[in-house]
This record gives C-alpha cells, structure tokens and sequence, in this order.
C-alpha cells in the first residue's frame, strides 16, 4: 500500500499511512508499557513468590518475617503452600522456594543448610515422665506403651520418629493425627496423649502447662534446609527472602 502521496513539492500521507501511524503509536506505546514491566518484575517490584513448606508448624515462626519482608517489597504476592513433598512442588514450578528437612543431595536443587532439629518428648506437667531431666528410647521400654498425638504420617518429622521407633521393634500407636499443632498440644495438656516434637517448638511452650524432656539418644536429628531449583532465576525479592528465612530460622535455633 501507498503511505504518501506527493503532490508537488509536498508529501501527503495517504489513508493507509494515517491507519498504520495511528495503530503505530499504540504499539509503540504499548512496547514502552511492556519494557516498563519486564524491567519491574526484573527487580522484582512487583510479581508474587510461592513458599512450599513441609513442616507446617513452621509457618506461625515465619510470620513477623514474612510481614518484615512484605514492608520492603509491597508489590509481592506471598504465596504459603503446604506441602509434604516439596522437591515436586519444585520440580513442576509450582513453588518457588521450599524448605523441608534434608532427604538427600540433589544436583537438580541449591539445598540451603538452615539448622539442626533435635527431638524432645513433650508431656504434661504431671505426667510420670515429667521430672526426667532427659531420655533415651532404647533404654525406656515404658516409652511404647504412650499414646501419641503426632502430625500425619506423611509428615517429614513424624516420618523420621516413627522409623526410629520401628527400628527398634517399638509400637507407635497414636490416638490422634493432625497437622494441627494447638490441637496436639491441646491433647497433650489434657492428659490424653503425649508428643514428640522438635526442642524449638517446645521452647516456646508454657512450662505451667508442658514439661520437655529432651531425647539425648533414639531420634535421628533432622537437617532443616531451604532448597530451590538450581536452574532457578533469583531476582532481588527472592535472594532477600532467602536471606531472610535463613537469618530467622537459623537464628531461632540459637
């Protein structure tokens, strides 16, 4: 098509030339929006990050965090995802960053070491157990006989206890499975169950109510780690929280 007409010394544009400038200049400024864009999500200004967790009882310690987090970046969606299978979750780029306790080594992930979970056997405050100062499984035969009130059983912790227990020909029987934690607890201070659970969530129990005893010998210790894609592109948003959900969890176990 013909874009000017010259008539002349002078140059028109013809109708084809005025539709293509007219739809030109959208373009133009619809590219410049984009460019705007990219380079906003490059500096992560803006966009949103998904948190797999395995260990649900993590999320109520990370909050004041995340908040901190969200002050510093308020066009960042936060996304928690729940999940007992975090590397999945990784692998099919359904969250971003996860944290879990370490399963192996992984070429395919960065596996961030964040600390070590000791376990401790969580009773109330009268219980017969309540004035020993710490315990070994394989020395208390009396242990087995407990009724339990333990997360799932696709729990990563709960995984690890139970097949300590089993190792050594012990019974696990529990009376309640939940991933709720006040509902643990709940069963706990009642009187109807006892628990096991790692020494920095008992640390912040009410001594009134809980007493602890720590499993010096019998529980594996678990390897609390963040891990994410290592193929994974870290913009400034992520590399803060990841620097920001090690500093926390890494300085709550001190």
């Amino acid at each position: 098509m013909t874009l000017f007409d010259r008539a002349g010394k002078k140059i028109k544009m013809t109708d084809a030339g005025k539709l293509l400038l007219q739809h030109s200049a959208h373009a133009l400024k619809g590219l410049q929006q984009a460019k705007a864009s990219i380079e906003e999500l490059r500096t992560e200004q803006r966009g949103s990050l998904r948190i797999g967790i395995a260990l649900p009882e993590l999320e109520e310690p990370l909050q004041e965090m995340l908040a901190h987090f969200h002050r510093s970046f308020p066009k960042i969606s936060l996304h928690i995802c729940p999940s007992f299978d975090v590397t999945e979750q990784l692998l099919d780029n359904r969250v971003d960053v996860g944290i879990t306790l370490h399963s192996g080594t992984d070429d395919r992930f960065v596996q961030l070491p964040l600390r070590t979970e000791s376990y401790c056997l969580i009773v109330p405050v009268n219980h017969v157990f309540s004035n020993r100062s710490s315990l070994m499984l394989d020395e208390l035969d009396e242990l087995r006989h407990l009724p339990w009130a333990m997360q799932l059983d696709c729990h990563p912790g709960r995984r690890l206890i139970e097949k300590c227990f089993r190792d050594r020909g012990y019974a696990f029987t529990t009376v309640l499975e939940t991933n709720s934690i006040p509902s643990i607890l709940n069963w706990v201070r009642e009187g109807l169950a006892a628990t096991i659970q790692t020494e920095s969530l008992a640390a912040e129990l009410d001594r009134s109510h809980f007493c602890n005893v720590p499993i010096l010998r019998g529980v594996s210790q678990g390897q609390l780690e963040l891990i994410y894609r290592s193929d994974r592109y870290q913009g400034e948003a992520m590399k803060r929280l990841i620097e920001q959900i090690q500093a926390e969890l890494t300085e709550r176990s001190n």
